[in-house]
């Protein structure tokens, strides 16, 4: 029997498996994303009238809103600091915990913490925290001791940084695990036999150990960037994108175009445009880290 008989022999036999989940996907995943692209070349307030075809005027005129120029703005740095800043602090919070102590394993358990805390909850709790004027417990201890007190969130000059500070808390538990099962997995001869060579331990992790956790970097690094490229509920509790634009995040934006203004249309193309961007992003690290793998 040919090679392409068996193939298309077996793929018959698997099609009663395969169908549910590709219609389920179908209709959960394809139908509303090919719903979106187009809504994204109409006008739309979502509820007083049918869409109406307009072209590529929303996309015309996404480039030239400030607003939307100020989101990109704004969630382009956040992205960066907050997957650089949840790298770094996972990786040492990994290797600080790689030990068989009782306080790594207590400190293991614990640092996952805040990744599970539901969003709207850890984000009121921080507006606990960091309250405006001697409400807040930051700025009461802050008075005791003498020093000045801080408007966190509500300062321009501060809402972002506190922001990307936040979703750095959050989101470095699930690093540091990530890495944690990377560092777990790399074979002990390698390291023992580093060490028989005279190889610092300084040597050990950048020769050994982090070369071979380059995929789970990778990985982490992904994850972290569909997290992050997205951020919406957070930053909505914190801040609602305030004060004025200062922390405003296409995900908000989209959010606020859509529900607030009834600018729906608009809304799905800043949508398909944050996604093809996002997309993008990953598959030229990809493609560097693929390319990066033959040498």
């Amino acid at each position: 029997m040919k090679k392409s008989s068996i193939i298309k022999n077996d793929f018959l036999k698997s099609l009663p498996y395969l169908l549910p989940p590709l219609i389920l996907y179908t209709i959960f995943y394809f139908y509303p994303l090919a719903m979106n692209i187009y809504l994204s070349f109409t006008r739309w307030n979502l509820t007083k009238r049918p869409p109406t075809w307009v072209g590529p005027e929303n996309y015309f005129r996404m480039f030239s809103d400030p607003v939307f120029q100020k989101a990109l703005l704004n969630t382009l740095i956040f992205v960066v600091s907050v997957v650089s800043g949840s790298l770094l602090l996972g990786l040492l919070l990994a290797i600080s915990v790689n030990r068989q102590t009782k306080l790594a394993s207590i400190t293991r358990s614990l640092m996952l913490i805040p990744y599970i805390l539901p969003d709207i909850a850890a984000a009121s709790m921080w507006l606990i925290i960091f309250g405006p004027g001697p409400s807040g417990y930051a700025n009461h201890i802050l008075s005791l001791l003498g020093l000045p007190t801080y408007s966190w969130f509500y300062d321009p000059n501060l809402a972002l940084p506190m922001v990307i500070l936040y979703s750095i808390w959050k989101n470095v538990g699930f690093c540091a695990l990530v890495i944690y099962a990377g560092l777990r997995s790399i074979p002990k001869d390698y390291i023992d036999a580093a060490r028989v060579d005279g190889a610092s331990d300084w040597q050990i992790y950048f020769k050994i150990i982090i070369p071979l956790l380059r995929p789970i970097m990778i990985f982490s690094l992904a994850s972290i960037i569909m997290m992050s490229w997205f951020v919406f509920s957070s930053v909505y509790i914190l801040t609602k994108g305030g004060p004025g634009t200062a922390t405003m995040m296409l995900g908000l934006l989209v959010y606020l175009e859509a529900f607030e203004k009834g600018r729906a249309g608009y809304a799905a193309a800043i949508a398909v445009f944050s996604t093809l961007l996002v997309i993008g992003i990953i598959v030229l690290q990809m493609r560097w880290y693929r390319g990066y793998e033959k040498y």
